[in-house]
């Protein structure tokens, strides 16, 4: 068959749905390749990106706006290459095109957290992703928490709906163990000698206020610092709530308890996680979680939040606990760094964990929805 796939988002900034396009596409052409591809970006710039593969066909249309751009040109390139399947590695389908359409679905904060989206976006997922939903012949939630929370809040049944994992890069995120390795990183990021790690982009959803005063409180019983790995996010209104947050390191006179790196590239992470004593991640919401599977392929143990989809990543290889609930963060803080055997159960158990995910075998599922869906 043919396969068009929606790229609009290809030069978006680096972030979830990112990730998935760039490691599911190349495997998608090489496992399904008695299948032909046709790639639709909004740039013509980036055509010949993957030129390497004989069974992908670039093209581009320069259509303006999102919606019309998803509404008009997709199925105009769809019918003018004769595509039989669209797939759009994120959340939205051309309404009116007459090919087969399957869409990826990577949260459902949207009705789960409403309150950190400003009005119009909630008036937009309120009514526009359901109908992408109703119009898919089927769509991939990427945790089962996902798919339950779009079964309950948008009413599509759950045969329409297929839960497949994200992976992550087994090669890269493993423990590091080489010394000298270990302190070119401590140094080029400044690292304190023991500290626990919090990675992501820093917005409201991800409850770093609340972190940062459970570690206030554990401060005087143990040596760490606090290091956040990550940048703020500056689309309203989760970049004013985390901006509020963040001035809780003054207010909490935690100046010189934590530690802000910016962005750590990919290449330094797995030595940021086996350098930490525990990898904080409480967030009020996550579709999936790739930092969790991260840290549990370093070896690094885990506090996160007992909601949406991380429960179902780690298993039983996390400390978990309320979001909401400063207490039982701090006790989740306390717990994995004061008690030796619950932090090398944890590890154990997450480097176990890690081995059930990679790209691969989310590829691999991924092909499998295409053809049954043409069948």
């Amino acid at each position: 068959m043919r396969i068009g796939v929606m790229l609009r988002h290809y030069e978006q900034k680096e972030g979830g749905v990112k990730v998935y396009t760039k490691h599911l596409l190349p495997l998608l052409f090489s496992m399904g390749s008695r299948h032909d591809y046709v790639l639709m970006y909004a740039n013509p710039k980036l055509i010949g990106t993957y030129r390497q593969y004989s069974n992908v066909y670039e093209t581009a249309s320069t259509f303006p706006g999102a919606i019309l751009w998803d509404q008009i040109a997709v199925p105009w390139m769809a019918h003018r290459n004769r595509v039989d399947l669209i797939f759009n590695p994120k959340f939205t389908v051309p309404l009116l095109a007459k090919a087969k359409k399957i869409f990826v679905l990577h949260g459902s904060e949207w009705f789960v957290i409403p309150e950190h989206f400003l009005w119009y976006d909630r008036l937009y997922f309120r009514n526009f992703v359901p109908l992408y939903c109703h119009s898919a012949d089927a769509f991939i939630a990427v945790s089962n928490a996902v798919k339950d929370d779009v079964v309950r809040f948008v009413g599509v049944s759950p045969d329409k709906v297929v839960a497949i994992h994200n992976g992550f890069e087994p090669t890269r995120f493993t423990r590091v163990i080489d010394p000298q390795r270990l302190d070119e990183v401590r140094r080029k990021y400044q690292l304190p000698e023991r500290f626990i790690v919090w990675v992501g982009q820093i917005e409201s959803r991800k409850n770093v206020g609340r972190l940062l005063q459970a570690f206030a409180r554990i401060r005087g019983e143990f040596p760490h610092e606090l290091v956040i790995a990550g940048a703020q996010r500056f689309t309203f209104p989760m970049a004013a709530g985390a901006a509020e947050e963040l001035k809780l390191i003054e207010r909490l006179n935690l100046q010189d308890r934590v530690r802000a790196t910016g962005w750590i590239s990919h290449e330094d992470l797995p030595a940021v996680y086996s350098l930490a004593d525990l990898f904080a991640f409480p967030s009020l919401y996550e579709g999936f979680g790739i930092p969790l599977l991260e840290a549990m392929a370093c070896g690094c143990p885990i506090v996160t939040a007992n909601t949406c989809a991380p429960p179902e990543v780690v298993d039983s290889a996390a400390y978990l606990v309320d979001p909401l609930s400063v207490d039982d963060i701090e006790n989740g803080l306390r717990s994995v760094l004061s008690d030796s055997q619950e932090r090398s159960r944890l590890i154990s158990a997450g480097l176990i964990r890690a081995r059930d995910f990679s790209w691969e075998k989310c590829a691999r599922q991924v092909l499998d929805l295409f053809e049954s869906v043409m069948q």
